[in-house]
């Protein structure tokens, strides 16, 4: 076999192959024996035809066209093995010829990974992410909870910002009601906007008994009708007070399993820094990952992002079609348009594959391995991520063969920790701080709890030690 390569652009190649006769005749001839196994001709068993037999009853294009059919794909694996090319999509085939007398001679135009050096990952310089919490932040979580723990009594006064109204509520476009709007006996604050800003305007003053109407628009992610002009017909059935309890100890006992409120509040700074600092470690990979590839600019094979961007459309219609309703009703709600929604996933879909290609070139020129057990922790983390157990996972990816996919995740994680490893970090929490939120494993615990080495009473000698020494004597 002779092969040439001429690249037509930095991701895209024409290979060029050039198959001897011998080997053609030899495809004619497994297509030959293939087609006798299919066919029963009078006097020959199965299997057992010669080829002028059924090249005289299907002709002779149908060997040539299997022939062609099953060989073209081992020529091509063939050829990319020797020019060592790194093929990103399904080929354009141009068969010139394919004949048992002249040979194959095609040519193969593939798009290719393209290829570049991996910029140094050293010397990137970051600030960690906002993590620390306040006072304010510590607030706003006790109000949630007393928020949870009101009281809340039927008053015979008029209803004012804050309060609870029990409320049948119809809305009307154009005259025709929307029965998916419908609500009858339901729980409404005043002040939360939780049908349109109005209502809470009209309701304060009413009474139990009311009825009123008035002229609003829908939000813009109700389903088909949002932000259209809407009437809106309300019945107060009763107004309700809201008592919150006092921030004192007996709320602390009432709340949680805490005996004092200072030490609720310490419990919820702390819950809220744990998540506070979680999320800025998330965001710092993000940071870290971000300045490392801005290093480099490189083409991208056009069918990989093409790929993933139906991927994130293919997405997008699951959902839609486990709500039971249509894409555009999906962007409605999401306040988005099919156009912004593409072009968004078109521009994740560039970065993402810039990415995948800049930490693969960067894996294997750092030689990382991938160590026992790492297969397992990713299934696992895919397990815990999608609330299944780990051999579903497993079964998953054994199904649909995506274990080649699994790895490459495993190795560019590998790869981000690497970079992040050699990062500068400026700020962020001490080491003495994630050990107390959890977030990280205590040194001086770890080595308190490794075995202490034998020694001998009476002279204090290492026993190991002293047994090597005889061992020797």
């Amino acid at each position: 076999m002779k092969t040439s390569v001429e690249t037509l652009d930095p991701v895209k190649v024409k290979l060029t192959v050039e198959v001897e006769p011998k080997r053609v005749k030899q495809a004619f001839d497994r297509a030959a024996r293939e087609l006798a196994k299919q066919v029963n001709l009078p006097g020959f068993r199965p299997g057992k035809a010669p080829r002028r037999l059924l090249e005289q009853r299907f002709g002779q294009g149908v060997i040539a066209q299997t022939a062609m059919e099953d060989a073209l794909s081992d020529y091509y694996v063939e050829a990319l093995r020797a020019e060592e090319i790194d093929a990103v999509a399904q080929p354009e085939v141009d068969v010139q010829n394919f004949d048992e007398a002249e040979g194959c001679t095609f040519t193969a135009t593939v798009e290719v990974r393209p290829s570049f050096d991996p910029p140094e990952h050293e010397g990137i310089s970051v600030t960690f992410p906002e993590w620390d919490v306040d006072d304010d932040d510590v607030d706003a979580q006790l109000e949630q909870l007393r928020e949870r723990f009101a009281e809340v009594d039927e008053v015979e006064r008029a209803a004012a910002d804050g309060d609870m109204v029990t409320l049948d509520l119809r809305v009307e476009v154009e005259g025709t009601e929307l029965e998916s709007a419908r609500v009858e006996d339901a729980l409404y604050e005043i002040g939360s906007q939780g049908v349109t800003p109005k209502l809470d305007e009209e309701l304060v003053g009413k009474r139990a008994g009311e009825e009123f109407s008035y002229e609003d628009a829908l939000p813009e992610e109700y389903p088909e009708h949002g932000g259209e002009q809407a009437s809106f017909f309300v019945t107060v059935k009763d107004v309700r007070e809201k008592t919150l309890p006092e921030l004192d100890d007996d709320f602390a006992q009432t709340a949680s399993g805490f005996d004092t409120l200072d030490e609720l509040k310490r419990d919820l700074r702390n819950s809220l820094l744990r998540r506070k600092v979680e999320q800025a470690q998330h965001d710092l990979r993000g940071r870290i990952l971000e300045a490392y590839l801005a290093r480099v600019d490189l083409p991208l094979p056009p069918s990989m992002v093409e790929a993933d961007k139906q991927g994130r459309i293919h997405q997008l219609e699951h959902q839609a079609e486990r709500f039971g309703i249509e894409m555009d009703q999906l962007f409605q709600m999401e306040g988005t348009s099919r156009e912004e929604f593409e072009t968004n996933a078109q521009q994740q879909a560039e970065e993402t594959v810039k990415a995948q290609l800049v930490l693969d070139a960067l894996s294997s020129r750092l030689e990382l391995d991938l160590q026992p057990g790492d297969i397992d922790e990713e299934i696992v983390r895919h397990a815990q991520a999608n609330g299944v157990s780990p051999q579903q996972i497993a079964q998953i990816i054994q199904q649909q063969g995506t274990l080649p996919a699994l790895v490459g995740d495993i190795m560019r994680r590998k790869t981000i920790d690497t970079i992040v490893a050699s990062a500068q970090v400026d700020g962020g929490p001490s080491d003495e701080v994630l050990v107390e939120l959890g977030l990280l494993d205590d040194p001086d615990a770890a080595e308190a709890t490794e075995p202490a080495e034998a020694t001998d009473a009476a002279t204090d000698e290492p026993v190991a030690a002293r047994e090597d020494a005889d061992t020797e004597d």
